[in-house]
């Protein structure tokens, strides 16, 4: 058992050294923590409002069938005091469905409304979760990989020693190896996105999240423009997925354009 257990550990730390080995230097010149910490840290906390009309499409599946409907609607974003956290409202003043969907019309404006408000609560997940650099983009853009904590803690629980649990090193090492395609078996796990990627440039500003639950994928992809010094979105493309009731399970994946951009009352057409 001790010879089985030392051959374990011996196994881990060899695989650690092979994972831990630094990205070349153009590629690492900003550590993993100064990227967290601009996505979550707003460079201006002042109050500010802002608001912009939308359209698109929404591709809707249900165990009934498939269709893509027109969908508009308002947005609004804000922060009330200086240092409060931003708050979205969006209202959907249009979505074309059929007859047949025409009785959970509320729940499909409502799906909508709740996973664009919802947005930026799915990057607080990371707090959760073991994050290292996956890939550097051009532009200035990085890969982030992520493995949920509990996961990489329970392998490490396994195979490793009492001491590596603290180290983030080890732990970053492990959670890049757990990230790998072939490993999803073994990462798979009821509960909340065992897995998250995230798309994000030198100043913290993220264009790509993608969550994966054991029972599949959630996607986001955003654009920006800038509006009176402030990034505010120009076209957004998301997944969402609940369950209705007399429908089952509800999935759609939205493609969204904003126009009319206004920033404390300064607009641009």
């Amino acid at each position: 058992m001790h010879n089985a257990r030392a051959m374990r550990h011996l196994i881990l730390g060899l695989l650690v050294l092979a994972l831990a080995v630094p990205l070349p230097a153009a590629a690492n010149h900003i550590p993993v923590e100064t990227l967290l910490q601009r996505m979550f840290t707003d460079a201006a906390p002042t109050p500010y409002d802002a608001t912009a009309d939308f359209d698109g499409d929404v591709v809707i599946t249900w165990r009934g069938g498939r269709i893509t409907a027109k969908v508009a609607g308002s947005y609004r974003e804000w922060r009330p005091t200086h240092g409060a956290a931003r708050r979205r409202q969006v209202t959907i003043t249009k979505l074309d469905v059929p007859l047949v969907l025409r009785p959970f019309e509320g729940n499909l404006k409502s799906l909508i409304e709740e996973r664009i408000e919802r947005e930026e609560g799915a990057l607080s997940l990371l707090d959760d979760y073991d994050v290292f650099i996956a890939e550097e983009l051009p532009n200035g853009r990085y890969v982030l990989g992520a493995v949920r904590k509990d996961i990489v803690t329970d392998v490490l629980q396994r195979y490793g020693q009492a001491s590596d649990l603290k180290d983030v090193n080890v732990r970053r090492a492990i959670a890049r190896w757990l990230y790998l395609p072939r490993q999803r078996e073994l990462v798979t796990r009821p509960g909340g996105p065992y897995i998250v990627t995230a798309v994000v440039d030198e100043q913290g500003t993220y264009y790509g999240l993608q969550l994966i639950y054991d029972w599949g994928p959630v996607g986001t992809q955003l654009d920006w423009t800038n509006v009176g010094g402030r990034l505010i979105w120009r076209e957004v493309k998301m997944d969402a997925s609940t369950d209705v009731r007399g429908l089952g399970r509800v999935e759609g994946k939205m493609s969204l354009r904003f126009r009319n951009h206004c920033f404390n009352g300064t607009c641009r057409r």
